[in-house]
């Protein structure tokens, strides 16, 4: 049996989704050793912040223990040399990896299979993402 064809834009959306993905995983590794080895330089130390998550603690109570530290959604840009702050980048880089890949495949779409409709789509899906990541618009 012969293997379908696998569109090029599908190809380019899938490898750059990939790496982009081991390159979250490894920095999501990394961002907790970085976080136990040095636990006075996060955000919230992690034993206290372990402890008040197993109390039931609501999230701006643990919060509040974080300090001076101004909270929300991208307080990870600010603090991005500590272990808590680095995990949250590579969830960052993960959560968001769509937004390249659509990209590239729009472009691929538009340019070399001519085909304008898939390219709007996937710009249209850039722009939804985009603006979910930034915050703009919140569920």
């Amino acid at each position: 049996m012969k293997n379908p064809k696998i569109q090029r834009s599908q190809i380019v959306f899938g490898d750059i989704v990939y790496w982009l993905t081991i390159a979250a995983a490894i920095v999501c590794m990394v961002g907790p050793v970085m976080a136990f080895a040095s636990m006075d330089s996060n955000v919230i130390n992690p034993h206290h912040l372990f402890v008040n998550m197993w109390a039931g603690l609501e999230p701006e109570a643990i919060w509040g223990t974080a300090g001076e530290v101004e909270i929300g959604a991208h307080y990870w840009v600010r603090n991005l040399v500590a272990g808590d702050g680095f995990t949250h980048f590579g969830l960052v880089i993960g959560s968001s990896a769509v937004i390249p890949a659509m990209l590239a495949a729009a472009i691929v779409y538009a340019f070399k299979e001519r085909s304008l409709g898939w390219a709007l789509a996937a710009l249209w899906i850039v722009g939804l993402v985009s603006v979910s990541v930034l915050g703009i618009v919140s569920v």
